[in-house]
């Protein structure tokens, strides 16, 4: 708002711009006057030279030439006349005289006056004048004669008087004529000089006209403006009176210039006691002195100004964490600085109050978190051994009626542990605590597996299952498998149950196939039920279930609100459509990139079928479970299988074990007392006994990927999930007899049972062929391990400790890449035994690690020489 003040840099231009239109307006009266002044002085004195009639004197002078030229000649003819008569007397000749010195003086004021240089430089009359002042000379000396010789002249005077005659009546005509003309213009010149002057004097009388109305609405304006700019102190000072933030203003000297009431009430001080003071009395100095009050006053730069957080100092000595608002303004003596002060007490006090209780929060979600994870190894070690006992029962003879009996059990079993993981699949959304995996992975796998899983329950309800990609193949894909199987295992299910007739099929689209990441589909469409359309918004929240009748079928409505978690987790979303009696869609959409990498065979091509025999021999098996009940369930489900178990209750009492005899594998149960299974784990790896080698799977509850990540890292071949299923048990058996090397100890590596070298980590299978360029960074690979196996047998106890850890963690990473599984095993137990803090096992590695990779380096050029040779 102009006037307003709350724009003083406006204001002061619209003030200059004032002050410069008043200044234009004044230089042009001042050029006007000038210009009148110089006009009205010419005027003056042209009307003075006027006022003297010296025109009409010279005018009257050469109109007495000829006048007085005539009384002389009357004068010379009365005197001829007498002559003749002889009546001539003294008198009448002294009269002649007088008439011819009067007609002479005329002649020579013409020739010595300047008032008729003009006429004189006229030639005509330059002539005649010449013409008469020859006979004006010649008849004076005629006149100059004795009274008897002027008698006797009179005729010759009466001659030269009647020849110049002529010559003087053109002389005066001619001067009249001039001073005629030259009285016009001097006529013309002054009606001009005043018509000028007219106009300059409306020019002028316009010019004041607008400097009066300018002057008229400055006044005006400058009345507007005071009223404005009583309103606006008026309404500054009731902002400054009811503001809750102080308002400070000092000069650059930091000298106090006015108070605020709210000042006041947060400082404790009154205007009057403050003015004049120093403002860095009141608060106290600043550890950063590059961001302080002080360093702000002191250069007003944009990046000093600004908001500061200083601490206050009442008047009674509180001190207070205060907010400034610091700004620069130009006053009456120059510039001046406004502060915005708060005390921000209260605020911070909040935050505080947040952060605790955010962190009670967390706190809170954390012991949830592990109350959650506790209660279900709880809740599994018991249904480990329902379970487990269930299937070893179902090995025993048993009639009819029994085995009717446990396989309801057995159901009912299952239904529990899925349950259990619901619950603890909320619990880790709920707390954060999922975590996605990323691996390269076929969706066709996994639709196959759903329906493997699925078939079953499908035949008994007397229902179709099958799939078919609606695209181009998209595959393999990165992303999260478990996840995605498990949400497509849902909606399977659910499909299952809620259709009594028809089929159900899964469906694989593709929008983008041929791009390198594309948005894919999943749909599972069935002829069941239907849902009704009021019930689609809330299918997917948890614990909804839609008949929520007693005669409703099994569910606990958690299913569909885990796969939206787990769709949104992925990046992806779910939903349904649906027409009541007629059927329904669940789609999940995910965007997936299409993976280069090679993979090996489809999933479950190599697991154990329900009968699997163990390996071709006996493997001797160390089992170390707290749990009675687990543990003898553990002990009849190997033996059974054929192998030998030895068993421990704990893990100090399976590290001791360990060290004393060669076991082909370790079950290694996670949560135990006296030691759990980790730090079990890193002791047997870490030692030099009979089974620090051996493959050791750990036995838990806890499956989520960060603790699966850090029982690998503890030294752990593999995991088996509570509760055991015997098939799974059996697989794993399996896999790491075949995989994993056994020695007599660290020290001394022994030649291993089975392979140190796990081919399928690059290429899919025997038959494919190796390309160059693989076989190529297979011998780099070969290479680099050659140097590190070379400088830890030269120089075991040289160099820098860290230097060689360094090179241990970069040669264990390639030794997984390229499938050295035994010596990544046993570079990353001593990786982990470093970052512990027992530095022993990298002083043995010079011992333990050139050996082992011997071993492995014959397996991989043995691979090599028999694998065909690729493009």
């Amino acid at each position: 708002m102009p006037g307003s003040g709350l724009n003083p840099a406006a204001d002061r231009k619209r003030r200059r711009l004032r002050r410069l239109r008043l200044l234009v307006v004044s230089a042009i009266l001042a050029i006007l006057f000038g210009i009148m002044g110089a006009m009205t002085q010419n005027v003056v004195a042209q009307l003075n030279t006027l006022r003297s009639a010296a025109s009409d004197n010279l005018q009257w002078t050469l109109s007495q030439v000829d006048a007085e030229f005539l009384r002389f000649r009357h004068a010379l003819d009365t005197a001829r006349v007498e002559v003749h008569l002889g009546q001539t007397t003294a008198a009448q000749l002294a009269d002649l005289r007088k008439r011819f010195d009067i007609f002479y003086s005329r002649i020579d004021t013409f020739r010595a006056t300047g008032t008729y240089s003009t006429l004189r430089r006229n030639a005509e009359f330059k002539q005649n004048f010449e013409v008469i002042r020859q006979a004006r000379d010649r008849m004076s000396a005629l006149a100059d004669l004795p009274d008897a010789g002027l008698v006797a002249a009179l005729d010759q005077m009466d001659r030269e008087a009647e020849t110049v005659a002529p010559v003087v009546r053109a002389l005066s005509v001619m001067g009249l004529a001039q001073f005629a003309t030259h009285s016009d213009a001097t006529r013309i010149a002054v009606t001009t000089t005043l018509a000028r002057l007219a106009l300059m004097a409306g020019g002028m009388f316009v010019a004041i006209s607008l400097l009066a109305v300018l002057l008229l609405r400055m006044y005006r304006l400058s009345e507007r403006r005071a009223v404005d700019q009583m309103l606006t102190t008026a309404r500054m000072r009731t902002v400054i009176q009811t503001s809750l933030d102080g308002i400070v203003v000092c000069d650059r000297a930091a000298r106090i210039l006015d108070f605020s009431p709210a000042a006041e009430a947060i400082f404790g001080c009154t205007v009057e006691e403050v003015t004049g003071q120093d403002l860095l009395t009141l608060v106290k100095p600043e550890e950063d002195r590059d961001r302080s009050l002080a360093a702000a006053l002191r250069n007003p730069a944009p990046e000093t100004l600004g908001r500061l957080y200083v601490d206050g100092i009442g008047r009674d000595g509180r001190v207070f964490p205060a907010e400034i608002s610091l700004r620069v303004a130009e006053g009456d003596q120059g510039q001046i600085f406004v502060l915005f002060i708060r005390d921000i007490s209260q605020i911070r006090q909040a935050e505080a109050d947040l952060i605790e209780a955010h962190d009670r929060a967390v706190a809170g979600e954390k012991a949830k978190a592990e109350f959650v994870a506790v209660m279900s190894h709880e809740m599994r070690t018991p249904l480990n051994g329902l379970l487990g006992t269930m299937s070893l029962l179902a090995d025993t003879r048993l009639d009819p009626q029994q085995k009717t009996y446990l396989g309801s059990m057995e159901v009912s079993g299952r239904l529990l542990s899925a349950l259990v993981n619901d619950v603890l699949d909320i619990s880790q959304l709920e707390a954060g605590m999922m975590r996605l995996q990323s691996r390269p992975f076929r969706l066709s796998d996994i639709v196959e597996d759903v329906i493997a899983n699925q078939h079953g329950l499908a035949r008994v309800n007397g229902i179709t299952l099958d799939w078919g990609w609606q695209s181009p193949p998209f595959e393999p894909a990165v992303g999260d498998p478990d996840k995605i199987r498990q949400v497509l295992l849902n909606f399977v299910n659910n499909a299952i149950k809620f259709t009594p007739r028809g089929g159900v099929r899964i469906e694989i689209e593709a929008l983008d196939p041929a791009a390198p990441v594309s948005e894919v589909e999943l749909r599972v469409i069935d002829t069941g039920l239907g849902i009704a359309e009021a019930d689609l918004e809330r299918i997917f929240r948890d614990f909804e279930m839609i008949d929520s009748s007693y005669g409703r079928r099994s569910g606990t409505g958690l299913g569909l609100g885990i796969s939206r978690r787990l769709a949104g987790l992925m990046g992806g979303e779910v939903g349904v459509e649906s027409t009541q009696g007629e059927g329904s869609v669940f789609w999940m959409r995910l965007p997936l990139e299409r993976s280069a990498a090679a993979l090996p065979l489809p999933e479950g091509t190599a697991a154990v079928p329900p009968d699997a025999a163990a390996p071709g021999h006996a493997l001797s098996v160390l089992i170390v479970e707290d749990n009675e009940i687990n543990r003898i369930i553990l002990h009849d489900m190997v033996t059974l299988a054929g192998h030998a178990v030895t068993e421990a209750c704990d893990g100090r009492e399976g590290v001791a074990r360990a060290a004393e005899t060669r076991f082909d594998v370790i079950l290694m149960d996670i949560s135990m007392p006296v030691m759990d299974g980790r730090a079990a784990t890193r002791a047997i790896r870490m030692g030099t006994g009979a089974s620090a080698a051996a493959p050791i799977v750990a036995i838990t509850a806890h499956a989520l990927p960060e603790e699966v990540a850090a029982f690998r890292a503890a030294g752990m071949t593999d995991v088996l999930k509570k509760p055991i299923n015997r098939k799974e048990l059996l697989a794993a058996l399996a896999e790491v007899s075949g995989a994993a090397p056994q020695a007599e100890g660290m020290g001394a590596v022994a030649r291993p049972t089975g392979p140190l070298f796990d081919a399928s980590r690059l290429v899919p299978d025997d038959s494919a062929p190796v390309s160059a360029a693989l076989r190529a960074l297979t011998g780099r690979f070969i290479d680099q391990m050659d140097a590190m196996a070379l400088d830890l047998a030269d120089e075991p106890q040289a160099g820098d400790p860290a230097a060689r850890m360094q090179l241990l963690h970069r040669c264990a990473g390639a030794a997984g890449t390229f499938g050295a599984v035994a010596l990544h095993a046993r570079l990353h137990a001593i990786e982990t035994a470093w970052k512990s803090g027992d530095s022993q096992p990298l002083a043995d590695a010079a011992r333990n690690i050139p050996p082992l990779w011997q071993e492995t380096r014959g397996q991989i050029l043995a691979w090599l020489e028999r694998m065909p040779p690729g493009a």
